[in-house]
């Protein structure tokens, strides 16, 4: 049997788009305002305690995902996040009316001194800074993992590359390193955007003037919702500015654009260290997660650095989307807000699962490849910069042309010509100055 009501039933008529369904985090968020609303006007003697209490029951069930088969409105919808708050409303009154045993309104006690405007956009960023929440912890754990493959590869010596060419040495260790700290800051960067989502307009009502509500009933509900998610919720002290402009919620989407880039960095970063493995560079290996092709047998493409690529374009562009949406607010109100819940949800999601599954399947099992490393850094002219200082800036061009010319090692070159023996040649190689500043 349909919990919801005619409302509910006009929005499944009027937005059949994608059939999936608006988020059930967002539906157990609204349904979490409901229920700290209810309990405020309980408090406040302003709404009948047995009517309260049905409301805080049936909200508890909904949370608690009793009702999921009827979150059913579409989730992009015109009208501002109407028909989800609508939707919500509807299923517990409905619940609420079967469990006092007298009529329980969706409007006039469910919405009771809220609307769309305020409860959607403040359920919102209560889903947002759970969803942030999971997406620190598995950052946490990505730099975890890669400051593990760091210390793995802290002594394998490889050439450093600049405008993809030969340049001077560096460790396959202090590569990964780079990236774990480009994490480092990704994940402050996180909880730096959390914070500006604290600041709520539940009270404020249609334009945050806050017709049909008072200052209590708004400071109540605000000390309620702290309780319960554990987070430091306040008023915003301009309820009409916390209406009309959605810039905090944007600036958690500009947040994740950074972590997008920074990924499809360092992923392009080892698709090329891993290409060939033969003719290419090949100074890292992915494990095998599956058949590479279905036409050329042995074949190992980096499957897992593509597949976060992707997520990370998906990203940049649900962020144009959610810009232009937030961009488009009019007046008083922001009417954009299911496409710009949509696509920075799936933004949040797809970042948290993208990166658990590299972090364990792709990360973890990358093995350096350190003779080539080595053959590599020998063939290259990347030592030539450690011979400046000993031989000047000339001679040691002169050797490079020398070696180019005779298709020959720089190493060779500078043994046969008697500049140093085998032995200091190799100690330039071992100096840990070599990689680091010189204290």
């Amino acid at each position: 049997m349909a919990l919801y009501g005619q409302e509910t039933e006009k929005a499944i008529t009027n937005f059949p788009i994608t059939g999936v369904p608006f988020s059930r985090d967002v539906a157990y968020d609204i349904a979490l305002v409901k229920k700290c609303a209810a309990e405020a006007h309980k408090e406040l003697g302003t709404l009948e305690t047995h009517i309260a209490d049905a409301i805080v029951q049936a909200s508890k069930e909904l949370v608690d995902g009793m009702y999921d088969d009827q979150i059913v409105v579409d989730q992009i919808q015109g009208g501002a996040g109407t028909s989800m708050n609508m939707n919500v409303n509807e299923i517990i009154a409905t619940r609420a009316s079967a469990l006092c045993g007298v009529s329980v309104h969706s409007l006039d006690h469910v919405n009771k001194s809220q609307s769309t405007n305020d409860a959607v956009p403040t359920a919102f960023k209560i889903t947002l800074l759970k969803q942030l929440d999971k997406l620190i912890a598995t950052y946490q754990n990505y730099h975890e993992e890669s400051k593990c493959k760091s210390k793995e590869f802290e002594h394998v010596l490889k050439v450093g590359r600049t405008h993809l060419q030969d340049a001077v040495p560096i460790t396959l260790g202090q590569e990964f390193g780079a990236h774990a700290s480009a994490i480092s800051h990704d994940i402050e960067r996180l909880k730096h955007a959390k914070t500006a989502l604290y600041e709520l307009n539940i009270g404020g009502t249609a334009i945050g003037t806050g017709l049909n509500a008072t200052k209590r009933f708004a400071e109540k509900i605000v000390t309620l919702l702290q309780k319960e998610t554990g987070y430091p919720l306040a008023l915003s002290s301009d309820l009409v500015y916390n209406t009309q402009y959605w810039d905090s919620i944007m600036e958690v989407s500009a947040t994740l654009t950074i972590l997008a880039t920074n990924s499809i960095k360092f992923m392009n970063d080892l698709r090329l260290l891993a290409s060939g493995p033969y003719a290419g560079i090949g100074e890292i290996s992915f494990a095998t997660a599956q058949k590479g092709s279905s036409i050329m047998p042995g074949k190992v493409n980096p499957v897992m650095a593509e597949m976060m690529n992707q997520i990370a374009f998906q990203v940049l562009g649900n962020h144009e989307t959610i810009r232009m949406g937030v961009q488009a607010s009019q007046l008083e109100l922001n009417v954009m807000g299911p496409i710009i819940i949509k696509n920075l949800l799936e933004s949040l999601h797809i970042l948290a699962a993208g990166t658990t599954q590299f972090t364990v399947q792709g990360l973890r099992l990358i093995t350096g490849n350190e003779k080539r490393c080595s053959d590599l850094l020998e063939r290259s002219f990347a030592l030539a910069t450690v011979l400046c200082p000993i031989l000047g800036y000339d001679k040691t061009a002169e050797l490079v042309e020398k070696a180019q010319k005779e298709n020959k090692t720089l190493k060779e070159i500078v043994i046969e010509n008697q500049i140093m023996s085998e032995e200091e040649y190799n100690n330039l190689l071992r100096d840990p100055n070599l990689v680091r500043l010189k204290s």
